[in-house]
């Protein structure tokens, strides 16, 4: 379950991939035109997934810097040495955006596609229900978010998470190429800014906002904007902008508890979302 990266990859010709829509992955992108703009920025801690990524790979030198106060950023941003979001260092990114490669990945897969939103799946029966479809499984690998794959099989668990918001503008700015500025100034909704690649229109940057609950799109894009100009991190005019709600952002709680007692119906839990757990594109493609 999920048209993840995870499922792209462990799908056989014989298999079925069900997701709520065919772009629900984060690495699907945004469609702009004739091509796509990556949803958020992507970095490799080593040479990897070369069924994806055919070797077109470009190092890169990512400096990481903290602005205001690194208390105020850990009560923000929580601990992120073990997630992408603390990568800095030399790393490697794929010479084209990160949406082309998965998107040709998809379309040489020969795997069947369902898109329809779940509405039960029935674990003694091993039984999917979506709105459209009613799906029997033998084994069944899931890659959706745990805590919402929980609840439609109708179990509770004690996993948690937290929210963000994340906005993606192209613009002219000052800030080098491949940085990552870390927010701790109080009064800053912003919790990172990354400076990630050139377009033809000018350098995209990534502004992520964590929430304690969701507010409203536009009141958060130019609050972002705001804080943004007050940085002087950015100039106008800004040339385009594109943003969505990350609802699993930080994954919190323990799944291994979880994933024993479901391998008893024959599901199996993988990916980042699927395994409620902080690993890497590097650790999925393995």
């Amino acid at each position: 379950m999920g048209n993840s990266l995870t499922s792209n990859i462990l799908a056989g010709e014989n298999d079925v991939v069900i997701d709520f829509w065919e772009g629900g992955s984060n690495l699907y992108g945004w469609t702009i035109g004739p091509t796509c703009l990556d949803r958020i920025p992507i970095f490799l801690t080593k040479n990897c997934c070369q069924r994806v990524f055919n070797g077109a790979l470009r190092e890169i030198d990512v400096e990481a810097v903290v602005e205001g106060s690194e208390t105020n950023l850990r009560e923000k941003m929580g601990d992120i040495s073990n997630s992408f979001l603390g990568y800095y260092g030399r790393l490697l990114i794929p010479e084209r955006w990160v949406c082309d490669h998965y998107r040709e990945f998809l379309r040489r897969s020969k795997t069947e596609r369902i898109f329809s939103p779940t509405l039960k799946i029935d674990l003694e029966s091993r039984v999917i229900k979506t709105h459209n479809y009613k799906l029997e499984y033998e084994e069944l690998v899931n890659t959706l978010p745990l805590h919402y794959f929980l609840t439609k099989a109708g179990l509770s668990s004690q996993l948690t998470y937290t929210s963000a918001y994340i906005l993606a503008l192209v613009v002219k700015t000052r800030l080098r190429e491949f940085t990552k500025f870390f927010i701790g100034h109080r009064g800053y909704l912003l919790g990172l800014v990354v400076s990630y690649r050139e377009t033809p229109i000018g350098r995209i940057i990534y502004a992520f906002i964590p929430l304690s609950r969701e507010s409203m799109k536009a009141e958060l894009t130019n609050r972002a904007v705001v804080e943004l100009k007050k940085l002087k991190f950015i100039e106008e005019p800004i040339r385009l902008a594109r943003s969505f709600y990350s609802k699993y952002f930080r994954l919190k709680g323990y799944a291994r508890e979880v994933g024993e007692f479901l391998k008893k119906y024959n599901v199996f839990l993988a990916g980042r979302y699927g395994s409620w757990s902080e690993i890497s594109i590097c650790d999925i493609c393995q």
